[in-house]
């Protein structure tokens, strides 16, 4: 948002009284591997749509991101990350803010971040760093106020299913780079081949399965749309296996590349002797139903293959790998980023600092353990609210896309991970427990008389008919 004169003066003002705290602060404290000699660049990336269990490193069997390897071998693997929201809207906001989808009440899409909540990306801001993003989603720009704190906001504007290549985001972090952006700075960045219609250039299309994936199944083409958008369950019997074989084909290509390009970023870092010095986080803001449960798409349920995003973490310094199997939340990045920072966190975020595992990851057992929460309110896709809390996940259905009106699902995550088993009318005695703690969870997040976010759908106007196509609007 634009400031007032005076207030940018002020701002500037306090950036270079906190770059010398920040440098003392950088010059005593220390970090996994070895201490900064200056306060760290930070790089977060959110690959759109991009499931945890469709990487290499997350034992899938397809090489999906060899090229991420060398990354991976010196970053915190974290095996079990989960996103509040099952699609993109809420969960970034989230991500910005720290706050569960039932504090930020941005659930919709063509709504704007409230101005009145602090981001992440203001909080670096005023702490000296220079900040920058490029999303090529098309809710994730300035007109919805995700450019919240950020100096320079590169958006996509176009219609929704021509997105940019990731290749050129990496040509403008190149040139960004180039250009000796101020230090320390932060970087966010939202690239989207992996969502729906999992574009890649034709030359790469080969290189995962030796052959270009099958077009047989076109994305939200039938009999995509008539389960989705008409509650066609019948032709889920219909469905035959090579057009899912397709439409997986057709993902998974889309990973291989875009970790592929991702890699030249982290090069590009390397190249200008920046990456050992850079806080950098790689997640998704949610996954991508492939059939999983009858369907497809994303924000349509509360099952783990929406919610369990990949999450890497190198922290400025780190040369070893390390894995943590802890249950965290991408609400907990907004507070390990600023401890990262030395920045002091705010008071009312809803996760919590991953700092002290990241610096000693065998305390990771000592953790206390907590329940989390996952909210959803998209009307005509899935509205309700899910909890996990040990082994146990309850799913509260309010109404969904297969019609289901006031249901319960019920699962042991820990016998049936994939979530198959509805166990709601054998455990009567877990349901109810795990209700009531996520209806109190719930209820005291959510805030009636906090900011509302403000209604610009008036923007999506002129590309309802692509949004249509791809199964986002009426």
């Amino acid at each position: 948002m634009q400031l007032p004169a005076d207030t940018r003066i002020f701002g500037a003002m306090k950036r270079s009284f906190g770059m010398v705290l920040l440098a003392l602060a950088a010059a005593v404290s220390p970090m996994s591997g070895c201490a900064p000699e200056r306060p760290p660049n930070i790089v977060l990336i959110v690959i759109d749509t991009l499931r945890a269990d469709h990487l290499s490193h997350y034992g899938y069997g397809r090489p999906t991101a060899p090229a991420l390897d060398g990354f991976a071998e010196t970053a915190t693997l974290f095996t079990d990350c989960t996103s509040p929201a099952p699609w993109t809207v809420p969960s970034v906001a989230s991500v910005m803010t720290g706050l569960h989808p039932a504090r930020h009440r941005l659930h919709r899409m063509g709504f704007a971040l409230p101005e009145d909540l602090v981001t992440v990306a203001e909080v670096l801001r005023d702490g000296g760093w220079q900040t920058a993003a490029v999303s090529f989603n098309p809710y994730i720009r300035p007109d919805f106020g995700f450019d919240q704190g950020f100096d320079l906001f590169e958006d996509h504007r176009g219609k929704f299913g021509a997105s940019p290549d990731v290749a050129e985001m990496v040509h403008w972090v190149d040139t960004w780079l180039t250009e000796d952006p101020p230090q320390p700075f932060f970087l966010y960045l939202q690239p989207m081949n992996v969502h729906g219609p999992y574009k890649v250039p034709k030359e790469a299309r080969r290189v995962l399965l030796g052959r270009p994936p099958s077009r047989r199944f076109k994305y939200f083409g039938e009999p995509m749309r008539a389960i989705m958008r008409k509650g066609r369950l019948d032709l889920r019997e219909q469905v035959d296996p090579a057009y899912v074989e397709s439409l997986i084909d057709q993902y998974d290509t889309a990973v291989r590349y875009t970790t592929d390009q991702v890699a030249r970023i982290f090069a590009l870092l390397s190249s200008r002797g920046l990456f050992d010095n850079t806080l950098i986080i790689l997640t998704a803001d949610h996954g991508e139903e492939l059939f999983d449960h009858g369907g497809f798409n994303h924000g349509t349920s509360m099952h783990r293959e929406l919610l369990h995003v990949p999450l890497y973490v190198k922290m400025p310094g780190q040369r070893e790998a390390s894995q943590i199997s802890t249950p965290v939340s991408l609400l907990d990045l907004f507070p390990t980023i600023l401890d990262v920072a030395g920045l002091q966190s705010r008071p009312h975020v809803d996760g919590r600092s991953m700092l002290p595992v990241l610096d000693d990851p065998s305390s990771a057992a000592g953790l206390d353990p907590r329940s989390l929460v996952y909210q959803c309110k998209w009307q005509k896709h899935f509205v309700g609210s899910a909890i996990s809390s040990g082994r146990f996940k309850l799913v509260k259905i309010i109404s969904n896309y297969e019609r289901t009106s006031h249901g319960w699902r019920l699962y042991d995550v820990r016998s049936d991970p994939g979530e198959h088993i509805d166990l709601a009318e054998n455990q009567s005695e877990v349901l109810e427990r795990l209700r009531r703690e996520m209806d109190r969870a719930i209820s005291q997040n959510e805030e009636p008389q906090g900011p509302k976010p403000e209604d610009r759908r008036h923007l999506l106007a002129t590309d309802h008919e692509r949004l249509r196509a791809l199964g986002y609007v009426e």
